[in-house]
Formats: structure tokens, C-alpha cells, sequence
């Protein structure tokens, strides 16, 4: 049974990737080997786990190296999520949902809340006090993921290692009843969370000091919101109004989201949300820009700096880790719900100003290291057109690495 936790199980959940970095080639054999360690680790615990520290967006992240060890975790990640029914919200449903209400001419308050050190602040000893006796686990997962949690503990990693695809579902499990009891309150018209962001749409019935601290005190585990990153916008409903006034706006899962006044429409109040990409998204786009041409001129690759340019402007497919089904990303899929082109033209300014303009330091440098004609025919790469033609370009998981090495931003 898929549920269980046995060799046989194990074998299903190997990948080829697990092979090439055990040095194996992919015979049944070599799975039958592997399925052989990883069950041992089963049996008996993981003092041999091998992890690795690295920063990802400054922060730290882990990996697990021993081969065995992650096989065991893969498959304890796919028993708890098939067992619970945990998984992470969509971020696409989410945003859609969310501008939708908004357009609705009512009244409205919205809150904006991030939790602070999300997967660092959750205390594994208090989950487990909760997950442990979770009987809808099978009793052989729930006995390798308390020697796992008990093995973090030993080697003093904090919370639940950050890039380890486990943590992800039980950082999820941790939040299943906060997300159910915020969901249901009374003044709550909508909800939702996406890993550490959460946006709560109400009636404006409620008072909001004592709203957010009865949200804040639902926080199971320790954990606590950073409060520099909360936001909230009062939303009326105006009823001589033309709808062009703004009342407020809000940064949310990448995208900036500003609501106007209320106007009516065919007879009924509704309001126009504009969507744009986040001002902090779009200054991370020219920050990579810039990087890769810095990068050229260190290194002069024409088809290297093309290939970035593609996989800036552009959409692409990547494997996911855990599942290893391919996903749609870049930049008509990351932001396919913006109403306002606005921050695409500036972008193609600014890709322009690099390319072929004289005023910048980073723009004469490029002008001397690159014939005119070729510079000229970079402008064909353009942020408003690839996301109106939805751009797809292919790259392999090795050349993603290796264009994305100069963007030191993550």
C-alpha cells in the first residue's frame, strides 16, 4: 500500500536523481539496494543522516545528502500529505479569489499579515507533541518522523529545516486548525494563506485592534506575525462616486493590488482593482539585468547573455522537486493576473537604457565592449511583448543553474 512504510514502498519512491548521486546506474538491482539502506534507516534511526547548510534569499536552507535518508523522507512527506490531505494553497487561485471579492461594492477591510521566521519559529517539539498521536498516520511513519524530529533536535537545527520538502507539509500541518478557526470567525468574508503571507478579507464589522489580536493569539507553536510587514486598508463603498479615486493598495504574493472607490455600474455598486507587479519584483528584475550584463563584461558570451535575457523576459518549465511534475513559470506565469502594463514598459525602458543608451556607467561600459548592431539586436527581447505572446523558451535544470548563478539577489 501506497500508505505504508516498507522496502517496498521505498523502491516506488526512488528517482533517478537518487541514483546518479548515489553513483548507481538505474537496474533493479541498484533500486533494490537502495530500498535495502533506506528501509535500515527505518529500522533503526538517522545519526548518519548527511545535511548540508547553504543560504537561499539570506536565508539558511538545507539538503539532504545521504541518499538513503531522503528516499526515507520523501516517502514520510507523501504518507503525511496522502494520510492528512495537508498541501500548500495556489498561489494563482489565491490572487484570482482575492481580486474578485474585491470588485465587489461592498464594504470591505483587508488585512495583510506575514509570520515571522515562518519555518525557523516553529517549535518541532511542540508539533510533534500534536502530530505524533495523529492517528490518521500509519504507526511505522509516525515512529521514523519522531526519530527525525529528535535528530534535529540533536544536531540543534532550528525549527523545520528550510528546502527539505517534508518541512513544507508539516509547516503546512502546523497551521491546518489556525487556518480553520480563522476561516470560520464571524467578521471573515474571505481567507487565505499562502506558506507565510496571509490576507483576510472582513465585512467591517469588526474592530481591528481586537480582530488582530485575536488572529495573532490563534498562532499555534510559538510562531508570531512581523509586524513592519502587516498592512491594513479600509475599503467603503462610496455612493457618488466616479471610481477613479483609490482608497488604498497592498503588496501581496508578488503583485501590487490597488482598490478605487466604489462606482455604480449597470445600476450596481462595484469597484475597478488594478494589478500590477510588485515595485520590490520589478526592482529585482533590473537588478538581474544589470548583473547579467555585469556578468558579460567579466566574461564576454553572447549566447550566454542572451539565454539570460530569454529566461528574463520569458516563460519556461521546471521539474518540481517533490512531485517532479513540470510547472509553468517566468514571467507571463508569475504574473498572469495584472490588469496594468505600466511596470512591463518600464522594464523595457530600462532594458533599453542598458542596452543601447550612453547615460549610465553600466550602459558606456556595455557600449564599448559590443558592436552597435548587436546591441541594436538584443531590443527584440521586450517584457510587454513576451507577455502578451506568453514566450516559452527550454532550458535544461543544469543551464538554469548556470544562467542564474550571476543573479546574486536569489
Amino acid at each position: 500500500m501506497a500508505l505504508e512504510l516498507n522496502q517496498d514502498s521505498l523502491a516506488r519512491v526512488i528517482r533517478p536523481k537518487d541514483l546518479k548521486t548515489a553513483g548507481l546506474i538505474d537496474t533493479a538491482s541498484n533500486r533494490a539496494f537502495l530500498s535495502q539502506q533506506a528501509y535500515g534507516v527505518v529500522r533503526s534511526d538517522f545519526s548518519g543522516l548527511s545535511i548540508r547548510q547553504f543560504s537561499m534569499k539570506d536565508k539558511v536552507a538545507y539538503s539532504i545528502l545521504s541518499v538513503p535518508h531522503s528516499i526515507v523522507l520523501n516517502q514520510l512527506n507523501q504518507v503525511i500529505r496522502t494520510s492528512t490531505g495537508v498541501k500548500t494553497s495556489d498561489r494563482d487561485t489565491i490572487v484570482r479569489r482575492l481580486i474578485t471579492i474585491l470588485t465587489e461594492g461592498v464594504p470591505h477591510r483587508l488585512y495583510k499579515f506575514d509570520i515571522k521566521e515562518f519555518y525557523d519559529s516553529i517549535d518541532p517539539l511542540l508539533l510533534a507533541d500534536e502530530i505524533l498521536i495523529d492517528n490518521r498516520i500509519p504507526r511505522a511513519s509516525l515512529l521514523a518522523l519522531a526519530k527525525y524530529l529528535d535528530e534535529l533536535q540533536t544536531r540543534r537545527i532550528r525549527g523545520l529545516p528550510r528546502g527539505i520538502p517534508l518541512s513544507a507539509t508539516l509547516a503546512e500541518y502546523a497551521l491546518k486548525r489556525f487556518d480553520n478557526f480563522i476561516s470560520k470567525l464571524p467578521q471573515v468574508y474571505f481567507y487565505a494563506r499562502y506558506v507565510d503571507d496571509i490576507v483576510i478579507v472582513t465585512s467591517r464589522l469588526e474592530e481591528p485592534r481586537s480582530f488582530t489580536r485575536t488572529v495573532r493569539r490563534a498562532l499555534p507553536f510559538k510562531l508570531d506575525f512581523n509586524t513592519t510587514k502587516s498592512r491594513l486598508v479600509d475599503i467603503p463603498v462610496q455612493t457618488r462616486s466616479n471610481g477613479h479615486g483609490v482608497v488604498g493598495d497592498l503588496d501581496y504574493l508578488g503583485y501590487n493590488i490597488s482598490v478605487h472607490e466604489s462606482a455604480r455600474v449597470r445600476g450596481r455598486l462595484a469597484r475597478t482593482v488594478d494589478v500590477s507587479i510588485a515595485t520590490k519584483k520589478v526592482r529585482r528584475i533590473k537588478t538581474r539585468i544589470c548583473n547579467s550584463v555585469v556578468d558579460f563584461l567579466r566574461a564576454p558570451d553572447i549566447w550566454t547573455l542572451t539565454r539570460r535575457l530569454q529566461l528574463l523576459t520569458g516563460n519556461y518549465n521546471v521539474r518540481e522537486y517533490n512531485t517532479g511534475q513540470l510547472r509553468n513559470v517566468g514571467l507571463y506565469c508569475n504574473y498572469r493576473h495584472i490588469t496594468r502594463t505600466d511596470c512591463l514598459r518600464e522594464l523595457d525602458s530600462f532594458l533599453r537604457a542598458i542596452l543601447v543608451g550612453d547615460r549610465s556607467h553600466l550602459a558606456k561600459r556595455f557600449a564599448t565592449s559590443v558592436a552597435r548592431d548587436q546591441r541594436q539586436s538584443f531590443l527584440r527581447f521586450s517584457f510587454l511583448s513576451s507577455f502578451n505572446d506568453r514566450t516559452f523558451y527550454n532550458f535544461s535544470p543544469q543551464e538554469l543553474l548556470a544562467l542564474k548563478e550571476c543573479w546574486r539577489d536569489g
